[in-house]
């Protein structure tokens, strides 16, 4: 199967979160984002706000990077069945704003509204964007060599 590398939309404390808990939700929860991935695909997060509910945009950074860690997407709990979630492995990261990007990556441009693309609750790019990103926003660790 083709990896395949996303860009999911969430508030930097939200990333925090499930940064610390090893899992992924897409688009409040839904189901049918993170059931097209699969293990070995890539996440990229974008985080337009630092806050859940906040109006003004203020954090806009990439603010995580994770890879699907297996096949099983389960509910949050018996009490929000209707919440699902991706085990994930998420990597160090130094975060970074869009504009740093503009020519460097196809999915991104100055002349186009930048910040409505970013705004897709989760959307797949192509490789090389991705490692473009990747390769910037990642701070190696000396025992791994990621492969994406």
């Amino acid at each position: 199967m083709m990896r395949r590398y996303w860009v999911s939309l969430a508030a930097q404390e939200h990333v925090r979160i499930v940064r610390d808990k090893g899992y992924t939700q897409a688009n409040m929860g839904a189901r049918e984002g993170i059931d097209k991935m699969n293990i070995g695909d890539w996440i990229l997060y974008y985080s337009p706000t630092l806050y859940f509910g906040q109006e003004n945009p203020i954090c806009q950074k990439f603010t995580g990077i994770a890879c699907v860690a297996d096949g099983l997407v389960y509910p949050q709990s018996n009490q929000y069945p209707d919440l699902w979630r991706r085990k994930v492995e998420f990597f160090h990261c130094k975060p970074h704003h869009p504009k740093h990007f503009f020519d460097k990556v196809q999915f991104l441009s100055p002349a186009e509204n930048w910040q409505n693309v970013l705004l897709q609750e989760l959307f797949e790019i192509p490789r090389n964007d991705f490692v473009c990103i990747a390769d910037t926003i990642i701070i190696q660790q000396d025992h791994r060599i990621l492969l994406y």
